[in-house]
């Protein structure tokens, strides 16, 4: 199975060095057992040389191939370690939209830990086959350790969770899973405190203190562009841009942003969608975009203020991602009192209302899914599995779960409803107010 075999037959002293040296070096290693040493510390030691993602992954590995009863190791002892998988050329990877994609999103504290794993196969288990993780978050930090300048000159890489991305990425590979990357973009707390000049500024000169960035800024956008490429560099299958777009709190009324007057909000943002658009060319990533939920509806007050003017991004993504859940939709919305009330429908028309927009330009519609309990008082596995449905029902190509601590107990749960066969909504949350459905996206 393995490449090759490195045997050290040497003192003890002399195998640890030629276990060093053995660490850039694919295949099977063989070392000599010292005093003290255990599985778990030879596993730590060559986790690095390793294509394995955690030390105990490796650990288990070495069990099997050593055929060991106990993990009583005897100073001495020769133990095969397994470095590097050999790989046919069957299993050389081409990138596919997955369609219908079935996925959940994971922190990258939970991607850079050892529940991962378990999350992947519990995900696969219940017949997802997509995984989104955090390559920076809306905090601002990048949860692994970057080579961009700006990372490297504001430190915001310091906790960094993920120490092996590429290595994750490998694991969630081999289990079958699409993996998708997730980017916040211009909400970043971390770089607006630590340079405050890339933020939005008010009349007086002071910097917006919110955590926005200023997203027609330069050097902000060709930071983003560095982390895309080191993206790609992970094996992963798909870009996804989260906060691609303009505040929307009360004081982004009063705010000077870096754009010129000449230009609309939408041409700042779709200007920057497109460079990474341009940066992803012959690489064969896909690029995919978080929709505003609201932005569904077509409502020319809030696509200006945002900045997502959807028939200029379509063009340029693979997927779009809307944002759907019921909780963030707010007041007497399309003449309902309490929107939440009404999770499949919500769906459903946000999806058939960007699929003749996305069908136009061959854009996949993966809307996010609520499946988490903030402002629904009676959160259960038939809320999830009737927001799937509105999905299917529209005709989406997939959804995706989203839990912000990465709990997916019931989440997955209705996955597994809803793959297993129809998932019918109750009739008192569909809104008998509304009468015919609303009409389609037309005052772009």
């Amino acid at each position: 199975m393995f490449a090759f075999a490195l045997t050290l037959v040497a003192s003890a002293a002399q195998a640890q060095s030629l276990a060093t040296e053995a660490m850039s070096v694919a295949g099977d290693t063989t070392v000599v057992v010292r005093q003290g040493q255990s599985l778990l510390s030879i596993a730590a030691n060559l986790l690095n040389s390793s294509d394995r993602y955690t030390s105990s992954e490796l650990v288990a590995d070495m069990r099997q191939l050593n055929a060991l009863q106990s993990d009583r190791l005897q100073p001495g002892q020769l133990l095969q370690v397994p470095l590097r998988r050999a790989h046919a050329p069957a299993e050389l990877r081409h990138i596919v939209d997955p369609r219908p994609a079935r996925g959940i999103y994971a922190t990258a504290t939970v991607a850079g830990s050892l529940r991962m794993m378990a999350l992947a196969d519990s995900l696969v288990g219940a017949g997802g086959n997509t995984m989104v993780f955090d390559i920076k978050d809306r905090v601002g930090d990048l949860s692994y350790i970057s080579s961009a300048p700006l990372a490297q000159q504001t430190q915001i890489d310091s906790l960094a969770p993920i120490r092996r991305p590429a290595a994750l990425v490998q694991q969630l590979h081999r289990r079958g899973l699409h993996v998708v990357g997730r980017l916040s973009c211009f909400y970043d707390e971390r770089l607006a405190a630590a340079r405050p000049d890339l933020a939005p500024h008010f009349a007086d000169g002071l910097p917006w203190e919110g955590g926005w960035l200023d997203p027609s800024n330069l050097e902000v956008q060709g930071y983003l562009l560095d982390v895309v490429d080191e993206m790609v560099a992970f094996g992963i299958d798909e870009v996804q841009l989260d906060y691609v777009r303009f505040p929307t709190e009360t004081r982004a009324d009063s705010a000077i942003f870096g754009y010129a007057d000449t230009l609309a909000r939408h041409d700042v943002i779709t200007a920057f969608v497109r460079r990474v658009r341009d940066q992803l060319a012959g690489s064969g990533v896909l690029l995919a975009v978080d929709v505003f939920g609201v932005a569904a509806w077509g409502h020319s007050a809030d696509l200006d203020r945002i900045g997502q003017h959807l028939p200029d991004l379509m063009p340029l993504l693979d997927v779009a991602c809307p944002m759907l859940y019921p909780s963030h939709f707010y007041g007497n919305f399309l003449g309902m009192t309490n929107p939440v009330d009404y999770p499949y429908f919500l769906v459903f028309e946000g999806v058939r209302r960007l699929m003749p927009l996305a069908r136009e330009h061959g854009v996949a519609v993966r809307p996010w899914v609520q499946s988490f309990p903030y402002r629904i008082p009676d959160f259960d596995q038939a809320y999830v599995t009737e927001q799937i449905q509105g999905a299917i029902d529209a005709g989406a190509d997939g959804w995706l779960l989203w839990h912000p601590a990465s709990r997916y107990d019931i989440g997955l749960a209705a996955m597994r409803q809803a793959t297993a066969g129809v998932v019918e909504a109750r009739p008192d949350r569909m809104p008998e107010l509304l009468g015919a459905r609303t009409e389609n996206i037309n005052d772009m």
